[in-house]
């Protein structure tokens, strides 16, 4: 099995040694040889390998880049950490610093001024209603714990203390908590919290109620008014329970889903359950009852207001009485923010080299490690990307190193994938140093920096494409390769714009489908309303396999919107671990979920 030493060094040092701070990665082309060591056993690193091969010869989606992210901060009326902190580190700076008194006004200003991606007042606050959950989110709400990227390790926060004892799981709420309308948030509203995430198909359900969702009132339990406990169905690695805990926020408040809890804890069929869980997934929340050291004032049309709650236990650190989000639907219009003043930072956002040369010299520019990075999502199915050979013809088309040089607009922020099987730390160079080590030579590359168009041919003609004119056609008709993505992600939007260029060079009819970004994630992504979609190929913000091929191949994401099948067939890495080439990748993710591998 893998150690808690081993997850947790996944990704430290990757912050600071594999870019410098001005916002340029090092050289890529040079190993790293103090790139931290994980410790895994031959099983559990046999089994990382697997599913990598499986995705590297099936492509169920084509990893084209790994990112740094950008953060910013203004430092004229503000004091915050420097740049190289490792304060820094946090999911996400604007979430942690303002609760540690890290992030001060040091002038006379009395509102700090961030953004936020839909209309303020479409926006709404119901994390089960996944559309227009908006930003002030960050602060209206806490989170279950801290996590730092740099050092991959949890500190507590709501939840203060946990403690894993053979099948169950404990968690200490932290005092005080208390909710925006008075009342104490309790364990009962942690418990509950995590009941709705599990009765909406969160993670978590695997390991608690994997078979039946009737038993989640009687393993998601609050003992005293402090203490939630979780029974679970069988051994799981604690470090993988505490990745799917920590980015909960507690939104659970009982007068608002207390009734949504109980109808689904005394449901006695899945059927009365969904019924109930299409309620929840519907209910809109424009004016939300938070626990965070923030509460909800008002929102109109170009702006979101939350006002310091004085009775939450952090309230002493924050020194200024308001928060401000402006609507700001487009990279350009938040790089426009800060470059004019109007804004005092962003968690995360792109910024290119010509517009990071306009910022005041009072904005500072944080570099953090995602473990993800731009990718190209196949609908299973729809024509003509449900054949595997046309999406390995895609994969050898594209240049992907041309794909992060235009992309990262000057930045270097964006580092093109070698081998394209569902691995992150390329900065840190663990995918050829831990996670393939020994096996690098069985994995198709497809042309990291060139276009490899005899193979691609090749492919095409085998699933009955020929090129007429030089177009690729099957039956008359073109081979047409449209791309969605959302066009306010103006990094995203450039990396499609190379793919399409080079797809359309080769003879592909290839287009570039940019929608604004509430519509494309709220409608034609969610809806699978799409043949080609931009999406982030990874699971950010965690460097261990097991979270990105889950997922790859057992999250909703994969299942409802991707349409991707529950089998594959794909030749076989170790043959110890499998009889033959039908696949199903989701089984091996869960033989990594489990303490003794």
């Amino acid at each position: 099995m893998i150690s808690a030493a081993g997850l947790t060094s996944g990704l430290a040092g990757c912050g600071g040694r594999q870019a410098t701070q001005n916002g340029t990665p090092t050289d890529h082309s040079s190993v790293d040889d103090s790139a931290p060591t994980v410790e895994l056993d031959d099983e559990t690193l046999a089994l990382m390998q697997e599913l990598a091969y499986v995705t590297n010869q099936t492509l169920p989606v084509l990893p084209l880049q790994e990112k740094l992210a950008q953060s910013f901060q203004t430092t004229d009326d503000w004091s915050v950490p420097s740049k190289d902190s490792s304060k820094m580190q946090t999911y996400w700076p604007t979430d942690w610093l303002p609760r540690e008194g890290e992030w001060t006004a040091s002038g006379d200003v009395e509102r700090l001024t961030l953004a936020q991606w839909a209309v303020p007042s479409d926006s709404q606050y119901n994390p089960w209603n996944t559309k227009n959950f908006a930003e002030p989110r960050r602060t209206l709400f806490d989170r279950f714990m801290k996590y730092n990227l740099d050092t991959q390790e949890y500190t507590g926060y709501l939840i203060s203390d946990w403690a894993l004892d053979e099948q169950t799981f404990t968690l200490t709420v932290r005092e005080g908590q208390t909710w925006h309308d008075g009342s104490p948030a309790t364990a009962t509203d942690v418990a509950n919290q995590i009941k709705l995430d599990i009765y909406n198909g969160g993670n978590l359900g695997e390991f608690v109620a994997p078979e039946d969702k009737g038993t989640v009132a009687d393993r998601v339990t609050a003992s005293d008014e402090r203490t939630v406990e979780l029974s679970l169905a069988g051994p799981v690695n604690e470090d993988i329970l505490l990745a799917y805990l920590q980015p909960k926020y507690l939104a659970a408040h009982e007068g608002t889903y207390g009734e949504f809890v109980t109808r689904l804890d005394e449901a006695g069929s899945d059927e009365e359950r969904s019924a109930v869980i299409g309620e929840l997934a519907s209910k809109t929340v424009s004016d939300p009852v938070g626990c965070g050291p923030f509460e909800f004032e008002n929102a109109d049309s170009q702006r979101t207001l939350v006002s310091k709650f004085e009775d939450h236990p952090d309230a002493g650190n924050i020194n200024f009485p308001e928060i401000e989000y402006l609507y700001k639907p487009s990279n350009q219009s938040r790089w426009n923010g800060l470059i004019n003043n109007e804004t005092d930072g962003s968690a995360t956002l792109f910024m290119p080299r010509n517009k990071l040369n306009q910022l005041p010299d009072s904005v500072q520019t944080t570099l953090i490690p995602r473990h993800w990075g731009l990718g190209l999502l196949f609908n299973h199915e729809r024509e003509p990307v449900n054949d595997v050979r046309v999406r390995k013809a895609i994969a050898h088309v594209i240049n992907r190193e041309s794909v992060a040089k235009n992309s990262g607009a000057g930045t270097r922020s964006k580092i093109a994938v070698t081998y394209p099987s569902g691995l992150t730390s390329e900065f840190s160079n663990q995918v050829e140093g831990t996670w393939l080590k020994g096996v690098t030579d069985k994995f198709e590359t497809y042309g990291r920096a060139e276009s490899q168009t005899e193979k691609a041919a090749a492919l095409l003609e085998d699933a009955g494409y020929e090129k007429q004119n030089g177009t690729w056609k099957k039956d008359g008709e073109p081979l047409h390769i449209p791309i969605k993505g959302p066009s306010g992600f103006s990094d995203w939007v450039a990396g499609a714009q190379t793919a399409v260029s080079q797809l359309k060079d080769f003879g592909i009819k290839a287009e570039s489908v940019m929608k604004d970004s509430s519509t494309y994630w709220g409608k034609d992504y969610s809806n699978g309303d799409f043949v080609v979609g931009l999406q982030g190929w990874a699971s950010y913000n965690q460097s261990y396999p097991y979270f990105h091929y889950k997922f790859l191949y057992d999250s909703h994401s994969a299942k409802n919107y991707w349409n991707s099948p529950s089998e594959f067939e794909s030749p076989v890495l170790h043959d110890d671990l499998r009889d033959g080439e039908t696949v199903a990748p989701a089984d091996l993710v869960a033989q990594l979920s489990t303490g003794d591998n």
